[in-house]
């Protein structure tokens, strides 16, 4: 492999990491698993793909955000069949070229090239002077705030069948920074939706449903049938829903074993939703402590106490409740 083709070859056991010059592929032909990620110049990408792709075990080729729905058909037309095609289908969306912001190294050190970027595009920002440190300038562009970085959230949770027929073989989810419910409930969510639409069976909107009761911001469909444009009644996340509590363990009768993580009381109105289990809501009975004591509350962090649910889940499931966190 030539120094001047300016790649650089990691070997991890069978996969190997490149972050390459396109013409570097003919070099790696020796049944590697190769992918390549969606921050590549991906139409120069495809063409050097095109015939060069024999011999590889598996070569996935990730799309970026900005192709659009016609791109990926023609990227598709244009390889060998043999090339895995993946795409982003579900998040947040960069403010800049993907993966070529250099906010988030700059300012944490965090690389966004590396998959590591911290989102400082969506902080909140103010304007300080040098001399007068400690007061702060609001930055606004009128009385609902600024919208420098206003990105929206991609959803194609609708759009899977056209995904599909443009010949995605494999979509991704982002979820840097996220939190394990956000994992868990928007690929579970997924999940059941591709499944209905690969099999041609109408989808059931409990699962389209499901998208919504994570943090996100106002939903686009990315760059794929045009530009998404920005959202201008404020720049706020939507956080409608919060975990009040995790299941450890449940009986065949539905008496659950819960960790709190939010605070609840018997009497609110909760929903539970687990692994291949669809939500279902109830009204939060009194519950019990460690102790056998009755417990209307439970207040402290991550105690274990008992609750009856109408039916029996799987650990890990979530109790959850309705709550607006995303601010003004």
């Amino acid at each position: 492999m030539s120094e001047k083709q300016g790649t650089i070859v990691q070997v991890m056991g069978p996969v190997v990491d490149v972050a390459f010059d396109g013409g570097a592929l003919p070099e790696l032909k020796e049944a590697l698993e190769v992918e390549l990620d969606g921050r590549r110049e991906v139409m120069e990408v495809a063409q050097h793909v095109g015939g060069s792709v024999k011999g590889f075990v598996s070569l996935m080729n990730e799309k970026a955000r900005e192709l659009g729905m016609d791109e990926i058909r023609e990227i598709r037309r244009r390889v060998d069949p043999a090339l895995e095609l993946e795409t982003f289908c579900h998040g947040a969306m960069c403010v800049s070229y993907s993966g070529r912001c250099l906010l988030s190294n700059y300012m944490t050190g965090r690389d966004s090239n590396r998959g590591a970027c911290a989102q400082p595009c969506r902080y909140q920002y103010a304007l300080m002077e040098e001399k007068r440190p400690g007061e702060y300038f609001p930055v606004f562009e009128d009385e609902k705030g600024t919208y420098i970085m206003n990105s929206r959230d991609m959803c194609m949770i609708d759009h899977l069948d056209d995904l599909m027929d443009a010949g995605v073989d494999c979509l991704k989810i982002e979820g840097r920074a996220k939190s394990a419910y956000y994992a868990a409930i928007v690929t579970g969510a997924y999940r059941h939706v591709l499944d209905d639409v690969a099999a041609g069976r109408p989808v059931d909107p409990v699962w389209r449903d499901e998208v919504e009761h994570v943090s996100h911001r106002h939903y686009s469909t990315g760059f794929f049938y045009g530009q998404p444009g920005q959202f201008y009644e404020d720049a706020r996340y939507i956080r409608d829903w919060q975990i009040c509590a995790v299941v450890m363990g449940c009986t065949p009768e539905g008496l659950a074993t819960l960790s709190l993580r939010n605070k609840f009381a018997a009497g609110d109105a909760v929903e539970v939703v687990g692994p291949d289990t669809k939500p279902f809501s109830m009204t939060a009975p009194m519950m019990t402590d460690a102790d056998g004591l009755t417990l209307a509350e439970p207040k402290t962090p991550q105690m274990v106490f008992t609750m009856q649910l109408p039916r029996p889940v799987p650990p890990m499931s979530f109790v959850r409740h309705a709550v607006d966190l995303g601010g003004r």
